[in-house]
């Protein structure tokens, strides 16, 4: 199995300390959050990983080089980071593709158990979730035992979008090798072939899901802590999550 990392944007909700570092490289409770993701994959065995790199791509190089704590790191760019969403970035990293991956983005920090057990897990495609909070937003799941029945993304849910049994997406996934040769890279060709390079790849997640040609099963964060950064308020927040304990 081999990490992806998406880290191509520019951050721009995290301003001003986003203007001279990429958003993967600021702290919270101590270390840079892409570290909490590449100390993670290490611990829980996997020993390469590609981070797709966008806006200030030198200042990753140059902080993580091309070994991590046992992890081989390479890289791929995204030029167009300004211009293009996600997807794109996925799309660039399918040379990788070789084996089952561990799907990340970078603005996330959470506890290294959560991916060890996901990598424990027996089943092909899995997406980590949580319950829905009203704190919440973005891509969500609906699921019947464990399984996806649909993924709603932001932008499909209407104001009378009933939230009761919706899970949260964490955007940590474990993908097959034969599920992203067979399913997801067609799927990512026909929306680029489409021009909708614009896009969240989470779409082509829901449209493979929605039409039944892909299944994928969730996995809940449980116990394991978790945050996603996309403001100073969200910082915050997880600094507060991930404050080192004290000993008295």
């Amino acid at each position: 199995m081999k990490g992806i990392i998406l880290s191509a944007g520019m951050g721009t909700r995290l301003q001003p300390l986003t203007l001279n570092q990429p958003k993967c490289l600021v702290n919270v409770a101590g270390k840079p959050m892409m570290e909490y993701q590449l100390d993670a994959i290490g611990k829980a065995g996997i020993r390469e990983c590609t981070i797709v790199v966008g806006f200030m791509a030198d200042a990753v190089r140059h902080h993580f080089g091309s070994r991590y704590r046992g992890i081989a790191i390479s890289y791929v760019e995204n030029t167009d980071y300004a211009s293009t969403n996600n997807l794109c970035s996925l799309w660039l990293a399918k040379d990788q593709f070789d084996d089952d991956i561990l799907l990340l983005e970078s603005d996330l920090v959470f506890d290294d158990r959560l991916i060890a057990r996901l990598v424990s897990l027996r089943e092909p495609n899995i997406a980590v979730v949580d319950r829905f909070q009203s704190h919440m937003d973005g891509t969500v799941i609906l699921a019947e035992r464990n399984t996806a029945k649909s993924m709603v993304l932001k932008s499909d849910q209407s104001k009378w979008f009933n939230y009761s049994t919706a899970l949260k997406t964490v955007n940590i996934y474990r993908l097959s090798k034969q599920s992203l040769s067979d399913l997801i890279v067609p799927e990512m060709e026909s929306f680029l072939d489409d021009g909708r390079s614009d896009q969240y790849y989470e779409a082509v997640f829901a449209s493979l899901i929605g039409s039944g040609r892909m299944e994928m099963c969730v996995m809940t964060t449980g116990n394991n802590k978790w945050a996603e950064i996309d403001d100073i308020g969200d910082l915050r927040s997880a600094e507060e999550i991930f404050a080192p304990v004290s000993v008295r």
